[in-house]
């Protein structure tokens, strides 16, 4: 039997303690906005910070908090809830890393009838950054993968 030779890969994963500090940074992210907490988002991300969105970037801890409390004053949404799976962190050095996460969001909007569709299924592409509080966001930038075809706009 021929055995398959793989190439050796540029990347190691990150330690047990650190996959489970990086996976609940990333569902502390999406609980809060999941619960018209948008607000307070800033304060998981590193001052200069960075929140890719399709809209264009946003960049530095005070222009998530501004852009949070727009949420929150003008929710798009009657409900929406974000769906975190197959995370996966890699090392890039002692206090850096980066990671993927599918996402998976159900979101009711307007006067339509709740559905079981998914709204969106996307990537996030993050970076992190290990600071004296712990992991913290340097940058987070979402990649669509599937769309139900409904769009909002978000303010």
């Amino acid at each position: 039997m021929t055995q398959i030779a793989y190439p050796v890969m540029q990347w190691q994963l990150v330690n047990e303690p650190d996959h489970v500090e990086l996976s609940r940074l990333v569902i502390e992210h999406a609980w809060r906005a999941d619960n018209g907490l948008s607000d307070t988002i800033h304060e998981l991300y590193v001052d200069d910070g960075e929140l890719i969105l399709p809209s264009g970037p946003i960049r530095g801890q005070e222009a998530i908090r501004e852009w949070g409390k727009k949420i929150v004053a003008n929710t798009p949404w009657r409900c929406i809830r974000h769906v975190c799976g197959n995370m996966r962190f890699v090392s890039l050095a002692d206090d850096e890393a980066e990671g993927t996460t599918v996402l998976t969001v159900f979101m009711v909007a307007g006067k339509d009838a709740s559905t079981t569709i998914p709204y969106d299924v996307g990537e996030d592409h993050d970076r992190f950054r290990r600071t004296e509080e712990g992991w913290r966001f340097v940058s987070r930038r979402w990649v669509e993968l599937f769309s139900r075809g409904d769009r909002i706009k978000l303010p």
